[in-house]
């Protein structure tokens, strides 16, 4: 085996070990010496430990989470700085993104039953687009990432539903790459970003259908 090859392959690996990391349910093992997956909606993510343990954890958790996403991209920057001349379609940057995301969804730590992905996906949005992957001036690099960060908000805004607002903000994210000219891989991986979430949804998806999601309050 090439031996570069060898090394992708397993900065694969880690990137999906990094992201397995169960932010929430560490911290409310920390805190409570308890499973938050025996809380609220069973969910290893923010809005569980908001709902559990209060905003404040609620928001450490989405903040270390969207660290988490971003820091395996800004890594790969720095192993090859170079990857965009040696890789046109940015592959590798495109499989390293959904490993961080399989890692928070689905963390071989705990089972494999880990959080909903929004916040490592935003993290991983970020990198891609504010990380000097391709050339394409600034303010197009970073246009996706304004899309869906300002769907969610306005979304959120309306209807007071997080999962609404997520999953709104997700069916933009393929469509904002591809109009701003990322390559084809990249926007098959945000597609499986989008395909990932709408699994992990799929309860709010039935509630959602049924109008018994939960509002947050006024």
């Amino acid at each position: 085996m090439n031996i570069n090859l060898f090394y992708k392959i397993v900065f694969i690996i880690a990137a999906y070990l990094f992201g397995a990391f169960p932010t929430a349910y560490v911290i409310h093992r920390i805190k409570k010496g308890d499973d938050i997956r025996k809380y609220g909606s069973g969910n290893v993510g923010g809005t569980n430990i908001t709902r559990t343990l209060g905003a404040g954890y609620g928001i450490l958790t989405i903040v270390v989470d969207v660290i988490k996403g971003f820091t395996p991209i800004l890594v790969l920057y720095f192993i090859y700085p170079q990857i965009y001349p040696q890789d046109k379609n940015l592959i590798l940057l495109s499989i390293v993104s959904v490993a961080v995301i399989l890692g928070h969804d689905f963390p071989a730590y705990i089972k494999f039953k880990g959080g909903k992905g929004i916040a490592a996906s935003l993290g991983v949005v970020i990198g891609v687009s504010t990380l000097p992957f391709i050339d394409n001036p600034i303010w197009l690099k970073i246009l996706p990432f304004v899309v869906i960060l300002g769907t969610w908000a306005v979304i959120l805004l309306v209807f007071r539903i997080v999962s609404l607002a997520s999953l709104s903000a997700t069916i933009t994210a393929p469509i904002a790459f591809y109009f701003t000219g990322h390559t084809w891989p990249i926007v098959i991986a945000v597609l499986c970003f989008c395909i990932l979430t709408f699994i992990t949804h799929r309860e709010n998806i039935k509630r959602l259908v049924k109008k018994e999601e939960k509002k947050l309050k006024r």
